[in-house]
């Protein structure tokens, strides 16, 4: 599933499954364009991504802002030709908070960050790149959140519901031009913000940490928290030859 020669660009790089997708597609010969709204974590993934031999352009974007987006993916062609793959995985760090405490600014940003840069990212380079060489690879990272919603996260839920629903969407619009999109649904991944979210509960709850982790993964049927770089090794075949006539679909990965 080798992917030298092609040119990537990575939202939401700079942690979790994003720095995994990054360090995968380096390792099997991409380059790399990384983006999210902090330059330090991004800077540690290119050093990563470096040390594999493949370049990594750092560019630090709102990814909300439709200049940004259009500034990003201008750099990324200007740099280096093209873009061949696209992964959209930034989404809002936003914690639990119940519809009755809802605010327009957590809706807002949740909605923008998560579900409205994958439009916006995804368009400038079908524009700029996909669609005039009519080939490109779009890989979204939605969540089971979208599939089943959960208390206290109607906003995450219903933003990656969002993404489910666009990716279909938009394969449909973009097949005919040579163009592919899918979409990857994590589950219960072993990241820095599932541990920040199962200490949460653990305070909510009064319980210890440890047993809040055991009561979620005995709900999975592999008994243990897949990883971001499982999640990674889906996002590489989706990318590759190897996945060229699968379009519009959703994978599941999180152990079930």
């Amino acid at each position: 599933m080798s992917l030298i020669d092609r040119v990537a660009i990575v939202t939401g790089a700079g942690s979790g499954i994003g720095r995994a997708i990054a360090k995968a597609y380096a390792a099997d010969g991409a380059d790399l364009v990384l983006a999210s709204r902090r330059r330090e974590p991004l800077e540690d993934t290119a050093e990563g991504v470096r040390a594999l031999g493949p370049r990594a352009l750092v560019v630090p974007t709102d990814l909300t802002v439709e200049e940004d987006v259009r500034a990003l993916v201008a750099r990324a062609t200007d740099e280096l030709g093209r873009v061949d793959i696209l992964v959209n995985s930034a989404a809002s760090a936003v914690g639990e908070i119940s519809t009755a405490n809802m605010t327009m600014d957590v809706w807002t940003d949740t909605l923008a960050t998560t579900l409205t840069s994958v439009m916006l990212v995804s368009r400038e380079c079908l524009t700029r790149s996909m669609l005039p060489r009519r080939s490109g690879a779009i890989v979204n990272i939605a969540s089971t959140a979208g599939t089943r919603g959960v208390a206290e996260k109607g906003h995450f839920s219903a933003a990656k519901a969002g993404v489910l629903q666009f990716t279909e969407s938009l394969a449909r619009e973009i097949g005919p031009q040579g163009v592919r999109a899918n979409c990857i649904v994590p589950g219960l991944i072993a990241t820095e913000r599932l541990r920040q979210y199962h200490e949460r509960l653990s305070a909510q709850r009064g319980i210890d940490y440890d047993r809040v982790v055991d009561e979620a993964t005995r709900q999975i049927a592999l008994r243990r928290l897949v990883t971001a770089e499982e999640v990674a090794a889906v996002a590489v075949f989706l990318a590759s030859e190897q996945s060229s006539g699968i379009t519009g679909q959703a994978i599941e990965v999180g152990g079930a």
